[in-house]
């Protein structure tokens, strides 16, 4: 297997199950990947050899220590060169997900932390994504997502777990972006949608929108 390849099934399976919580199965896997699952089996037979991932075909997929680190350094790439893409060079939060995708690979963990040490050594990228610091150690958050929030509760967006541009786009364009405060005023008793005061405006929010958007409790 290709060694893009290879980082690219370690990330996504790292990231399907929760931080390496959970048993990612061949679908989920197949459907994130947008591979056929037949492909999918065949790649991690070859992860499972290289002791990279442990395979069980009835049972799922899990990473080894080794995978799992591996993942890590990839996530932290990632997430760096996205910040330094938003922060230094001016991309818009939609843009850098993309670009980042590519400049993940550059394995180099001098040029990383050199990044890292430019920006002051963030802890979140510009989607509210914890960045794990150069031993792998991630930022502890008591983050919810929005579709939690209760009726008069006052939440500061944190993060999105969506990051597509058009998902993106649309939280722009009704101004619900990392940083904004939101009070919930009302949650249709209908469809779960909630009805939040962001800057000094009405939005009418949809349950699955309201659960791609990470708040912090004020």
């Amino acid at each position: 297997m290709r060694t893009e390849t290879v980082e690219n099934y370690l990330k996504t399976i790292y990231n399907l199950s929760s931080d390496n919580t959970a048993v990612v199965t061949n679908q989920k896997l197949a459907d994130k990947l947008n591979i056929n699952p037949a492909s999918v089996t065949e790649a991690l037979r070859k992860l499972h050899e290289l002791k990279y991932v442990v395979y069980e075909k009835s049972y799922g997929t899990r990473l080894t220590a080794t995978g799992a680190k591996m993942a890590i350094d990839m996530v932290r790439r990632h997430r760096i060169w996205e910040t330094y893409l938003a922060k230094e060079l001016g991309f818009g939060w939609d843009e850098v997900h993309e670009i980042a995708e590519e400049l993940e690979h550059v394995k180099n963990d001098k040029l990383i932390n050199k990044l890292a040490e430019l920006m002051g050594n963030p802890s979140f990228d510009p989607h509210g994504d914890p960045i794990p610091d150069a031993k792998g150690k991630f930022q502890k958050n008591k983050f919810v997502n929005l579709s939690e929030g209760k009726i008069k509760g006052a939440y500061k967006i944190m993060g999105v777990s969506d990051h597509s541009p058009v998902f993106l786009k649309y939280l722009e364009k009704h101004q619900l972006i990392i940083g904004a405060e939101v009070q919930v005023k009302n949650i249709e008793e209908v469809d779960g949608s909630l009805v939040v005061l962001c800057n000094k405006k009405e939005v009418i929010v949809s349950p699955k929108v309201a659960g791609n958007i990470i708040v912090a409790v004020k």
